[in-house]
């Protein structure tokens, strides 16, 4: 079927918001959803790496496809993440993508072993012969492709016609990927919280999938590299780097405690504790960063 979607911008990624005894709270995730909405996100990317996925159960991955997809309710393009370590289980996500209405699945390949190419390639035929959506590769993580894989995929496989490329140097890969993808690839996005966002831009990158914690920000910054306006990204740019910066060094408790303090999340909870509490210190940094920013979010 080889879908063409336009997507086009920042697509944020919701966190996964917990409640006093570890239990998705579903309120906050739907309040989370119109945050990103209402702040000018392009789409929606859920659950992947910023949401905790790996450490969700079947059912819990479920909840945050449909209540993004209910929430968001077509106003945005919602894209969900179907990846899983073989390709029967994250084709049964796949089939559920569709049930619920997604307008896209996102899928790194299997990630609980190194697969080698046959793996892979047959993963990705699985899971889109299991949907007429697009699908996205997300290029990262422990399996990295080539440029010249990712092309092959999207060449001979029908319906894989996006890629998240974050494959270090990550503008170069973007670049080198949208160079030699041709018709079949119909748009490559960056990552990395935005931090190359000018240098993707440049290269021919279609968005960016960021956190959602200050998606409006990075919206403005996108709307004013689509104005050919170079003055005022570079203003934003230079604005929201440090706290981009501040949450590649502290990860997603950080994103969640900035929710906190705009008013969507009740708390900061991680299950995943790789990161570490905030310190003292952590949070005088993050005052700093937001105080930069008061004059840039909406």
């Amino acid at each position: 079927m080889n879908n063409k979607q336009n997507w086009r911008g920042i697509f944020a990624i919701p966190m996964t918001p917990w409640t006093a005894n570890d239990q998705i709270d579903e309120e906050v995730l739907r309040a989370e959803i119109d945050f990103i909405i209402d702040k000018g996100s392009h789409g929606i990317v859920t659950p992947v790496l910023v949401s905790e996925f790996q450490i969700l159960s079947e059912d819990e991955r479920k909840t945050m496809m449909r209540v993004a997809v209910q929430q968001a309710n077509k106003r945005v393009p919602v894209i969900v993440n179907v990846a899983a370590p073989s390709a029967p289980l994250a084709v049964q996500f796949t089939h559920y993508a569709n049930e619920i209405g997604a307008d896209g699945v996102i899928a790194m390949p299997p990630y609980t072993l190194k697969p080698d190419w046959d793996i892979i390639y047959n993963y990705y035929k699985a899971i889109a012969a299991a949907t007429p959506l697009p699908v996205m590769i997300q290029n990262a993580g422990l399996v990295p492709m080539s440029t010249d894989q990712v092309v092959r995929l999207c060449n001979e496989i029908e319906n894989v016609t996006w890629v998240k490329e974050e494959v270090p140097p990550n503008p170069r890969s973007i670049g080198a990927l949208v160079a030699k993808g041709g018709a079949k690839v119909h748009g490559v996005m960056g990552g990395l919280g935005g931090q190359y966002l000018i240098t993707e831009y440049a290269r021919g990158a279609a968005g960016c999938i960021i956190a959602c914690e200050f998606c409006d920000v990075l919206c403005q910054l996108w709307d004013a590299l689509e104005a050919n306006d170079n003055t005022r990204a570079a203003e934003v740019y230079e604005r929201i780097l440090p706290a981009i910066l501040l949450e590649s060094l502290l990860g997603m408790a950080y994103t969640k405690e900035v929710m906190r303090r705009r008013g969507v999340f009740k708390n900061n909870t991680m299950r995943m504790q790789g990161d570490g509490a905030l310190q003292a210190a952590d949070l005088v940094e993050i005052d700093r960063v937001m105080a930069r920013l008061a004059p840039f979010m909406k």
